[in-house]
């Protein structure tokens, strides 16, 4: 800090009073605002001078939340067949978070109704799903096209999911499970993607409804999750893939 003797320059005494005396403002400020040009004075109410500090900070802070928000998936909707045959089938995913965000080493697997080791139908690339938005995968002969990002993998027109049970669960980069539904008729107490994963007497777990040619089972209302298959998804005779059940 400068002494005060350094900012009277100009002054004269007389009788132990300033007869005349010329402050060194500038002294007083931060080098930058002095270099800058910056009224120290301005209170940030204006529009000059802080405008470009406070658009930094709000974009830093949104870049912070962006960073922090984490995708929340669930498999939503899924339809084993349709009009089209056996390859007419979907599964949908909702993401229940407020960012959106790349699927990027997601994996999508089915298992068969006696539990079988659960394979790879679907493994995201550059695919993305927005905030509380949905995407679908499909198979070969699937029609429509809302949010459609994806066919199964491996199918050549005789679809991967089986009409009278199963179920698909959804694996994330860190190749742990994130979601999964079975659909009846389980033929296994220890199916990997019925949940609960066995029902209270240490038996078989009830699952999903089994989706009929041209219906779906879907979380009723949409994005509902209680952990248990048999009470969160409902049959529909109306499917809504890319869309609100």
């Amino acid at each position: 800090m400068r002494s005060s003797a350094a900012l009277l320059t100009g002054c004269v005494f007389a009788l132990g009073a300033f007869s005349a005396c010329a402050l060194d403002w500038d002294s007083l400020r931060p080098t930058a605002q002095v270099d800058s040009g910056v009224d120290a004075s301005d209170d940030g109410g204006g529009d000059e001078g802080d405008g470009g500090s406070d658009d930094a900070l709000d974009a830093a802070t949104d870049a912070t939340d962006a960073s922090t928000c984490q995708l929340q998936l669930l498999v939503n909707e899924v339809q084993v067949a349709g009009p089209q045959g056996a390859s007419d089938e979907f599964v949908e995913l909702l993401n229940l978070a407020d960012c959106a965000g790349p699927l990027a080493n997601y994996v999508l697997r089915y298992s068969s109704a006696s539990g079988s080791n659960p394979y790879p139908i679907w493994t995201g690339t550059t695919e993305t799903i927005e905030a509380h938005g949905y995407v679908v995968m499909a198979g070969k002969n699937f029609q429509g096209t809302t949010n459609l990002v994806a066919r199964f993998a491996g199918d050549t027109g005789n679809g991967v999911l089986a009409a009278t049970g199963g179920g698909v669960g959804l694996f994330g980069p860190d190749l742990l499970m994130i979601d999964s539904v079975a659909y009846e008729v389980i033929t296994t107490k220890t199916h990997p993607f019925v949940r609960p994963s066995a029902a209270p007497d240490g038996g078989q777990a009830p699952g999903a409804p089994n989706p009929t040619s041209g219906k779906s089972i879907a979380r009723t209302p949409d994005g509902q999750n209680t952990n248990t298959n048999a009470t969160d998804f409902k049959l529909t005779a109306t499917p809504t893939p890319g869309a609100a059940n």
